[in-house]
């Protein structure tokens, strides 16, 4: 859902989401006012800051200078970026997918994207899985429940995303949820981009699901680059 904000306080905010994913340490007024022209000093970008924590789009972590982005504010950048976002995918991850070579699409998608790749196929509701590894390795661990809960995640995967293509019927869709509003993963620690196509009559559901802090921009583009080209198909 979009915010009820203006327009430079927008920009701040999808500034700050932004810088946190790239770099991972809590954004502060100092670092925006050097990477960012808003047109106001450090100390209104600060009391900006105050303003969207307020709001519920960022957090203060315990003893941090700066700000994170809140799953609100995660969710704000990721439907900004689904609007925005080109179309760009590689000639051969889209040979893979016309050839419905699940294996190596989900595998390559994976490793260039930093996630678990997921393919949901119309004939017999099939789930394929990419590699847990590429997940894995992009994922920031604070805790053993954390692992465990993702661990869970990768468990109950085909019932989830059985459940979620009944609900989703068959729609075209392009969406995200991020952290405990998905209804594929449960993970507090994790996004999920879940995309629905059509390949010669046949419905096939995609999910990419990764880090909240996943490039989003890059996992948009390759998901709209499948889309553009292959949902209308009969």
């Amino acid at each position: 859902m979009k915010p009820i904000l203006n327009s430079r306080t927008t920009d701040i905010l999808r500034a700050a989401v932004a810088e946190f994913i790239r770099t991972g340490e809590p954004v502060g007024s100092e670092r925006l006012y050097q990477n960012y022209d808003f047109g106001i000093k450090p100390a209104m970008i600060r009391l900006e800051l105050n303003d969207l924590a307020d709001k519920g789009y960022l957090e203060q972590p315990h003893h941090a200078a700066g700000r994170v982005p809140s799953d609100k504010g995660y969710a704000f950048f990721a439907n900004e970026v689904l609007q925005a976002a080109e179309s760009k995918i590689s000639d051969n991850l889209m040979r893979l997918f016309e050839e419905r070579a699940w294996a190596a699409f989900l595998g390559e998608m994976s490793e260039d994207l930093g996630v678990l790749g997921i393919a949901a196929t119309g004939r017999g509701r099939t789930v394929h899985k990419g590699l847990l590894e590429y997940l894995i390795d992009n994922l920031e661990w604070n805790s053993r429940e954390e692992i465990r809960s993702v661990i869970r995640d990768f468990e109950e995967l085909d019932a989830r995303i059985d459940r979620f293509w009944q609900e989703t019927g068959a729609a075209n869709f392009l969406r995200v949820f991020v952290g405990r509003e998905s209804p594929i993963t449960d993970s507090s620690a994790l996004a999920v981009l879940a995309a629905d196509y059509r390949l010669d009559g046949e419905r096939i559901m995609l999910c990419a699901i990764g880090p909240k802090r996943m490039d989003y921009r890059k996992t948009t583009g390759v998901l709209k680059g499948l889309q553009s080209k292959r949902s209308n198909m009969k």
